[in-house]
């Protein structure tokens, strides 16, 4: 997906005003942006949200991120008006501004580095105690073709096997991993903030960050699960059928959410759908049945 959202002189006259941000420069389109599209400007960054996206619930995704950024010094956090809000709205768009951090996606190279960091994070955040997200506005469409009651059972199963509570980043992946000089250097877009047991981030992330998705197999995902508990990472080990119930679940919820943005005229990667489908399926080989 690809958010065509452009960067108005509405939107820069706010930012300027809200965030005291100098927005003369030309602002650049940075690479990604599915549901929103992220303009550098200078030394910022101005990301302009989805109209549906909630200010509360934006607000407590980037409460978040400044919790984090106190810890762990990748993690970035966006800039606050005088009022103290991360999100003023141009319109009806919910627009954030955030520091700039030079770097490209993360590639294979970086696996052992994240892992390490997701660590980092799980032990700066598991202390923190913070009210659960207020909602989730992302829409869903209906996936009847997807329906498993023992996919249902199993996850259930993990809540409550996994009793640890805490903030999670919610979407730790290449694409939100900045790297620049063999070195990490962002961790950016906490929009999938919430609270839960660390083992279904780490269960997800093993899986976005070996090559298990290429050969269907959660026990490809044993290296990174390795390196983060080598550096102290709180989340307890995850077997291969743990993964592969995580990662059933979440592809269910990602397919839901690109056909519900291709619904709304989002540009939608429909060969990323067809391959998460095929797995969701052909991981189902990997969990014991109900």
């Amino acid at each position: 997906m690809w958010a065509d959202v452009p960067l108005t002189d509405a939107v820069a006259e706010a930012v300027r005003v809200a965030f005291e941000v100098d927005t003369d420069a030309e602002p650049e389109r940075l690479h990604g942006g599915e549901e929103s599209a992220s303009y550098r400007v200078g030394e910022h960054v101005v990301r302009l949200s989805p109209t549906w996206r909630d200010d509360a619930e934006l607000e407590w995704c980037y409460a978040v991120a400044t919790l984090a950024s106190g810890w762990v010094s990748e993690a970035i956090a966006p800039l606050r008006t005088d009022e103290g809000r991360c999100v003023v709205r141009v319109g009806d768009r919910p627009v954030t501004v955030w520091p700039y951090a030079d770097g490209a996606w993360a590639d294979d190279e970086d696996d052992a580095h994240a892992a390490r960091l997701l660590a980092r994070l799980h032990k700066a955040l598991r202390p923190l105690r913070v009210a659960p997200r207020p909602v989730d506005s992302s829409p869903l469409e209906a996936t009847p073709d997807l329906v498993d009651a023992d996919l249902d059972a199993h996850i259930a199963e993990l809540l409550e096997r996994y009793t640890g509570r805490q903030p999670l980043h919610g979407d730790f992946y290449r694409g939100n991993v900045l790297v620049a000089n063999g070195r990490i250097t962002g961790l950016v877009d906490w929009d999938n903030a919430f609270v839960g047991p660390p083992e279904l981030e780490l269960a997800w992330a093993s899986w976005e960050w070996s090559d298990a998705r290429d050969a269907l197999d959660p026990g490809k995902c044993s290296s990174f699960v390795s390196a983060y508990r080598a550096a102290g990472g709180p989340a307890a080990a995850v077997d291969e059928q743990t993964i592969a119930i995580v990662v059933r679940s979440r592809l269910r919820w990602e397919i839901a959410y690109g056909r519900a943005m291709r619904e709304r005229g989002a540009e939608v990667d429909t060969r990323y759908e067809t391959e998460s489908v095929d797995a969701f399926f052909a991981l189902k080989r990997f969990t014991s049945p109900r």
